[in-house]
């Protein structure tokens, strides 16, 4: 990917990108939804569409589908220099996904990528919990563990005056940084690093946690076996005092021996392996929830009035879980 110094160019190009309609509103009129984790099934047949004028960047930046270069009203050359499109004879292609996520542009690869150990996934709905379970309201500082291409901040960079993700793929943070530039979010940043190294503390913590020994691209998560032995205690050095932590996870990562206030909120139905949005308050006084919510049409995803409706003691109680809780290292 090819950046200049400040982010003007890249921001420039992300505003032209969203003016041929790389946005949430003209994806639903096109796809049927704007939630990306929703479009992978579809993505074949929205390909197969021959594109109106007015759908060219989603088919091409979405879809992936290949455009004659002739007639195309954008900056082919500044998008080929940024690695955003590539020339084929007289065809047009996209290496990577441009994808309109709210205000914003994430850039990933492509959903036909073949599997790599690099890979940058197509969002998820792991992705659209973690994002969704944030509570509103301004942070000073805010650090998102194992970060990938940036979605919990480009879907909600309002949560902080500073932003700082963290992730091992340099793949990845090329793709978060490219995003953030095209989207103008400059209070964005991100840096390579183990989830473990000892970094400033912050008022909101975030970790869209892998699941460890697994790799399928259709989990598209994997980490090494002491992934997370180490997130617990690197969450607990990162949260400031009176900070949270919040983590989508499977419930079986969550340790039993937490300090303060740990809400789980599970939305897998019984039965299937229980994957939880957790709330932690470290400095809370202790108290331990879990609870399971029916995933609705209108309520598809988490949010923090699961967290508050587990404490006032309305939602469907755990009784019993599929794997022991485990215990922090």
């Amino acid at each position: 990917m090819m950046l200049d110094g400040d982010g003007t160019a890249p921001k420039r190009l992300g505003e032209l990108l969203r003016g041929a309609g790389l946005t949430p509103r003209a994806l639903g009129a096109w796809a049927g939804t704007e939630r990306l984790s929703g479009l992978s099934w579809r993505l074949s047949e929205l390909g197969g569409r021959d594109p109106v004028p007015a759908a060219r960047a989603l088919a091409v930046f979405v879809a992936g589908i290949e455009l004659p270069a002739e007639g195309v009203p954008w900056p082919i050359d500044e998008l080929v220099a940024a690695g955003l499109l590539e020339r084929i004879e007289d065809r047009l292609r996209a290496p990577v996904a441009v994808l309109p996520l709210g205000t914003s542009l994430l850039v990933c690869d492509r959903d036909d990528a073949d599997d790599h150990p690099d890979l940058v996934c197509w969002p998820d709905d792991s992705s659209y919990h973690l994002a969704s379970a944030l509570p509103a309201g301004r942070r000073a500082r805010w650090l998102d563990l194992g970060s990938g291409s940036a979605f919990g901040a480009l879907s909600r960079p309002e949560l902080a005056t500073e932003i700082h993700g963290v992730d091992i793929n340099p793949r990845a943070l090329g793709y978060a940084r490219l995003g953030a530039q095209l989207s103008g979010i400059a209070h964005l940043t991100v840096a390579h690093g183990d989830i473990a190294a000892a970094r400033e503390p912050a008022d909101l913590v975030t970790c869209n946690a892998p699941i460890p020994g697994e790799w399928d691209q259709a989990v598209w998560r994997t980490a090494d076996a002491g992934f997370a032995g180490r997130l617990w205690p690197a969450l607990r050095a990162a949260v400031a005092p009176g900070g949270e932590a919040v983590v989508h996870s499977i419930l079986a990562m969550v340790p039993g021996d937490l300090d303060g206030e740990v809400v789980s909120v599970v939305y897998s139905p019984p039965g299937v392996r229980p994957f939880a949005v957790t709330w932690w308050r470290p400095d809370a006084p202790s108290r331990r929830v879990r609870v399971r919510r029916e995933l609705t049409r209108a309520r598809p995803h988490l949010d923090p009035r699961d967290r508050d409706e587990a404490l006032a003691g309305t939602l469907e109680p755990l009784e019993h879980r599929d794997d022991e809780p485990r215990t922090a290292r």
